[in-house]
């Protein structure tokens, strides 16, 4: 009887741990990053709206980046052009970001987050994909531009 109660405590306390984190208040970010935060799903709500003209607004001329899914970094231009062609052959139906941490220093921010997208092809087949990225960002003009970012999908266990 003894060691049944025990066992219904260690249950009961392991199930009040579990909860715990998500009880917890949020992190709090500076005003800061919360501009920088909104910058980058800005620039996520241009693409899935297949705005070609999001890499001129929120893109730095100078900027490299590099994704999982391209053999080498891109200049703006390289990122333009390819943008097209996605936009072209793709449509993204659902999307959601879940920033990780940021950090902002003078005139730049780091900020690491996931991302999981539900998009259609050309042929209405579904696909789905989780992933993470890192952007880096500056301010000129008083404007939060990106100036690197490394993105890509996390292999998929679900085969969707």
């Amino acid at each position: 009887m003894r060691s049944s109660a025990i066992v219904v405590s260690v249950l009961a306390a392991l199930v009040v741990s579990l909860a715990l984190p998500s009880q917890l208040p949020a992190q709090e970010w500076s005003a800061e990053q919360q501009e920088v935060w909104s910058v980058i799903v800005e620039s996520w709500d241009a693409i899935v709206a297949k705005d070609i003209d999001w890499t001129d607004t929120y893109v730095h001329p100078n900027a490299v980046v590099w994704g999982d899914d391209v053999p080498m970094p891109r200049n703006r231009s390289s990122v333009k052009k390819w943008e097209r062609y996605s936009f072209q052959n793709s449509t993204t139906l659902v999307s959601e970001y879940s920033l990780a941490a940021m950090v902002v220093q003078s005139n730049t921010a780091v900020a690491h987050y996931y991302y999981s997208l539900g998009t259609e092809d050309a042929e209405g087949k579904p696909k789905t994909v989780h992933g993470r990225c890192t952007d880096i960002l500056i301010i000129e003009d008083g404007r939060w531009l990106f100036l690197a970012w490394r993105c890509g999908d996390m292999p998929s266990t679900s085969g969707t």
